[in-house]
């Protein structure tokens, strides 16, 4: 009987481990400072625990999950304690930015979109007004406001 009962309880134990391997979850808190994040999966609630990104080296990319958004958690061994987000999931109140193979774009919460049509060759940056575009290159500088546009450059060729 007690070999039953360990039986059962291990059983168990490896069932929950599997289901937990890969998992949903949606972002409950967030710890920029030490790019972490707590995310709710069914009735647990995860410790800190760190998100993908695309690039992590000396090259490195910033875009840190925000709360409500929906995750997908991998989890070696279905132990939500070591478990990573590995990327976002679309869901009808955040839906797909974009329907288009051609179209790669980001939306942001104040308005501002960054896009790149393949098809049409045409590369589009807006910030909403009030906002500034500032492109730089060593001395060089275009500065965009509602204001205008600002050129400080040591040499500026108008032909």
């Amino acid at each position: 009987m007690f070999e039953d009962r360990n039986l059962h309880r291990d059983m168990g134990e490896a069932e929950r481990g599997l289901e937990n391997i890969v998992c949903y979850g949606q972002v409950v808190a967030i710890d920029p400072p030490r790019a972490r994040v707590k995310v709710q999966a069914g009735p647990v609630v995860t410790g800190w625990i760190p998100f993908a990104t695309l690039r992590a080296g000396h090259d490195r990319t910033w875009h840190i999950p925000e709360p409500g958004e929906q995750v997908v958690l991998v989890a070696p061994a279905g132990d939500l304690a070591q478990a990573t987000v590995v990327g976002s999931i679309y869901r009808a109140f955040h839906p797909a930015p974009a329907d288009s193979v051609d179209v790669s774009r980001t939306l942001f919460k104040d308005g501002a979109v960054m896009e790149y049509d393949r098809a049409q060759h045409h590369w589009r940056l807006a910030v909403p007004a009030g906002g500034r575009i500032v492109l730089e290159i060593g001395p060089s500088r275009i500065e965009m406001t509602d204001a205008g546009i600002r050129l400080v450059a040591p040499r500026i060729d108008l032909n």
